[in-house]
């Protein structure tokens, strides 16, 4: 891999059957809630926004992401700092974009590939990793940070999307081990001594893993 992936492009990465391909059931309903809550951290880590109060300010615009560029000049436009809830359900017709965008990424990186699928009147793409050595070494950083523990303010923040995204089946096939890693995650969350800066982010994000677990269960009520 070229470059680090960033945070929305690892949770997506993760959220695909490595045998199988398309998105893991466990994570479809919540995913794009969960990658628009990821490019908020990503613009909170490099200090294009700040949280207050779970609201989002705006403190630059400037960028070369095209993704993020969407996102801050849309917010920007906004009179005064809206709660990180309210631009989720601004950004709700984008959620297609902002999918395709970070699905772009990881093509770029040749990690995945996207294959067009059809039944009678409807169409989609559907992503298959071509990558596997990839994925295997990114879940195991990951099982390794909630087995060993870690203080890095990054690493937590990332931490904090695995059980709203749905992504702790892919990591632990027995629900034993899912039940102790939800345990361990929880213990880290609490645990953790963190700036007030990297509080407000995991708190937002937890506004976002709402809106995701909501999702989650008007999709099921539907279904």
């Amino acid at each position: 891999m070229e470059t680090p992936l960033p945070l929305s492009q690892k949770l997506y990465f993760l959220a695909i059957r490595p045998d199988k391909g398309g998105i893991s059931s466990h994570s479809y309903s919540a995913l794009d809630y969960i990658l628009l809550g990821a490019l908020f951290m990503e613009l909170f880590m490099q200090k294009k926004i700040r949280f207050e109060n779970k609201r989002i300010v705006v403190l630059t615009t400037k960028t070369e992401n095209e993704l993020h560029r969407f996102l801050l000049l849309k917010m920007s436009e906004a009179k005064s700092p809206r709660k990180i809830s309210r631009w989720i359900n601004k950004f709700y017709f984008s959620l297609k974009y902002i999918r395709g965008e970070v699905q772009q990424g990881l093509l770029d990186q040749r990690l995945i590939r996207m294959e067009d699928k059809h039944f009678l009147f409807f169409k989609w793409k559907k992503p298959f990793v071509i990558n596997s050595q990839e994925l295997r070494s990114l879940e195991t950083e990951i099982r390794n940070l909630i087995l060993k523990g870690t203080r890095e303010e990054e690493h937590l923040i990332l931490l904090s999307f695995l059980v709203p995204g749905g992504l702790l089946n892919r990591l632990f096939s027995e629900s034993r081990q899912r039940r102790e890693a939800k345990k361990r995650l929880k213990m880290m969350m609490v645990g953790n001594p963190v700036s007030a800066a990297v509080r407000d982010a995991i708190s937002a994000a937890q506004a976002v893993a709402a809106s995701a677990a909501a999702a989650s269960v008007a999709a099921g009520s539907t279904s």
